[in-house]
């Protein structure tokens, strides 16, 4: 039987990956987080629910027989040097401390299972990583592993495309979309053919940023327009006729950028970007699209990113530059980041903070455009 260690038992770690896992033949899956209020709640319970909405049906799957650790039990370490397989189901700003504690694992594995290949698969929105993940292990691991290392592991990215919800990390209900694969980045030193919804793919990293902008941007400019509206999902700013039409200007500018920017047909965009419709309503919260409005007004990101491209190309930016002002408005008192930002905007100045994120200068097109509506959306 094979083995996967999912670092990250939170809403996407066991709502996608554990369940997937769960219904495929042959895999043992193991669970660790950081969390102990995670772990314990997964482990007294013994089992959790996921919801699965498919294109034609909606299945209720209760999975179970998995182990779960936080990295201070000693199961823990036994799993990293076991493992066929490590999925990484964190944020970005996490995997720096998660790769140093696995690089224990990895100097005992190899002493005790040398020979044995595993597949690292990072599990993110964020692109562009990988070299630095690379170096990361290659910096925490003793130099005599290095070249072991390099033969026997592999790492990869990979495209989320589909969407997974619950109360919280430590909820045992979970909701979650069944429409599209996992992308993963080729080749793979494990054989994941037979595991439903994983698929490897070429020029992922190309595929990724075109899917962070298209898909990505209009998905954050719904959740910081429906904020600044006062609703709580993002089905209720879809079904506000002016807020649809928003998005889907957005969508629109965004979708123009790519197409003049990346070497894609429209209908290899649309291959990748196009979501089949689920069975039944799955409801999708602002708190959990709109979670960490600084990353995602960032330089290069989903809408920074997708207003530099529209800009560079002569293309219309101005849904893009008021979706980011809506961003810059963003301060639910929940999200740590989002009470960075409005901190950042108290302290510097929201022309100061605009720069500082977006990377944007001061006289710059782009900037004053989402300085306009940003002045504009606070007054009303």
């Amino acid at each position: 039987m094979k083995h996967a260690l999912i670092i990250g038992a939170g809403r996407l770690g066991k709502g996608f990956i554990g369940e997937t896992l769960a219904n495929a033949e042959g895999w043992k899956t193991t669970f660790i987080d950081i969390d102990e209020n995670v772990i314990e709640a997964m482990k007294n319970k013994g089992y959790y629910d996921v919801c699965v909405h498919r294109e034609t049906r909606i299945e209720e799957h209760r999975v179970r027989g998995y182990d779960a650790y936080t990295w201070k039990q000693s199961g823990a370490m036994e799993s990293v040097i076991d493992a066929d397989v490590i999925y990484f189901v964190i944020y970005p700003e996490q995997i720096p401390q998660a790769v140093c504690t696995v690089c224990e694992g990895l100097y005992h594995r190899k002493q005790q299972q040398p020979d044995k290949k595993l597949c690292m698969i990072f599990i993110t929105n964020k692109n562009h990583l990988m070299k630095d993940i690379e170096q990361m292990f290659y910096e925490h691991l003793p130099e005599e592993t290095h070249a072991w290392f390099q033969e026997q592991v592999v790492l990869r990215d990979s495209i989320v495309r589909r969407s997974t919800d619950a109360q919280s990390n430590a909820a045992l209900n979970i909701r979650t979309t069944a429409v599209l694969s996992l992308l993963i980045q080729q080749p793979l030193n494990v054989d994941l053919s037979a595991i439903e919804w994983m698929e490897t793919c070429d020029q992922l990293e190309l595929l990724k940023d075109v899917k962070v902008f298209v898909v990505n941007g209009p998905h954050a400019a719904s959740a910081f327009l429906g904020y600044y509206k006062g609703y709580e999902t993002i089905n209720e700013i879809s079904s506000d006729e002016e807020g649809a039409a928003f998005i889907k200007e957005v969508e629109k500018e965004i979708t123009e950028g790519v197409l003049q920017h990346y070497p894609l047909t429209k209908k290899q965009l649309y291959n990748l970007s196009h979501f089949p419709a689920a069975k039944g309503e799955m409801v999708d919260y602002i708190y959990r699209v709109a979670y960490d409005p600084i990353r995602k007004l960032t330089k290069g990101d989903r809408l920074a990113g997708s207003a530099a491209m529209c800009y560079a190309h002569g293309l219309p930016y101005d849904a893009i530059a008021k979706a980011m002002a809506y961003g810059f408005l963003y301060d639910e008192p929940r999200d740590k980041q989002a009470v960075a930002l409005q901190k950042s905007i108290h302290e510097e100045g929201i022309l100061q903070t605009i720069v500082k994120l977006t990377g944007f200068a001061k006289e710059h097109e782009v900037t004053k455009r989402i300085l306009y509506y940003y002045e504009q959306l606070k007054k009303a």
